[in-house]
């Protein structure tokens, strides 16, 4: 069964009929079955699905949009040409009103790349994505959606590990990968998310994010979130 086909039964507990085809379903497929398959290989098991605890423990959010639990983030083992775990973010670039735009649903996707398979990596992407959607539609009034250099602070571990000093995220261009992806319904960023400590992040706030970004792929692990690195600031 196509990653499509499994993400459909779980949201809805019926899968799709041709009759209900639309831009919607075809832009998810071709990303989830076609797009990234062709780039990060065969996916490894179900997606971690965003779900209401997360939105009503972690964010306090009492309304949840049926549509933002259409969004998961899927795990790609290693290939022969890539050695690392990949996560990618699933839903933020879906056209859930079916229209066709220069930029699709949210208009980006999130990946991340760990040396080992770590569930806390996907995890922290669905809680990365929840964020983002509820910053999208204001939710957050004094914050903006994330983009290219951007800092998001997740005030614990990224491995929910106390010796971890990693606490938040920088958005960066993936270097490795594609760095857009087109769909039927538009077009979509792929911003690759790196661990990031809070002195890390100050830097980046004092000093622009191209200037931490040159130091991060000079270090030995390059965009690869590794909990264990050493700082670089």
């Amino acid at each position: 069964m196509k990653l499509g086909e499994t993400l459909r039964q779980l949201l809805t507990g019926q899968p799709r009929t041709d009759n209900s085809e639309t831009m919607l379903h075809r832009g998810w497929e071709q990303r989830d079955d076609g797009i990234y398959p062709d780039l990060f290989g065969p996916a490894e098991g179900p997606p971690v699905m965003l779900t209401e605890k997360l939105f009503h423990e972690d964010f306090g959010r009492k309304n949840i949009h049926p549509f933002w639990l259409h969004h998961g983030v899927i795990t790609f083992p290693p290939t022969e040409t890539r050695p690392t775990w990949l996560y990618a973010t699933s839903g933020m670039s879906n056209a859930f009103d079916s229209v066709v735009e220069e930029w699709s649903g949210l208009g980006v996707e999130f990946l991340m790349e760990t040396h080992e398979k770590a569930d806390w990596a996907a995890e922290a992407l669905a809680w990365l994505m929840a964020f983002n959607l509820l910053i999208a539609i204001g939710h957050f009034d004094d914050m903006e959606a994330a983009a290219l250099g951007g800092t998001i602070p997740m005030n614990a571990p990224l491995n929910a590990e106390t010796e971890c000093a990693l606490t938040g995220v920088l958005a960066l261009t993936p270097t490795a990968h594609q760095t857009a992806i087109t769909m039927v319904t538009g077009k979509a960023e792929l911003l690759q998310l790196v661990g990031i400590s809070e002195d890390e992040a100050a830097y980046i706030q004092e000093n622009g994010h191209e200037a931490f970004a040159a130091k991060i792929a000079a270090s030995p692990q390059g965009l690869i979130t590794d909990p264990s690195r050493a700082l670089l600031v």
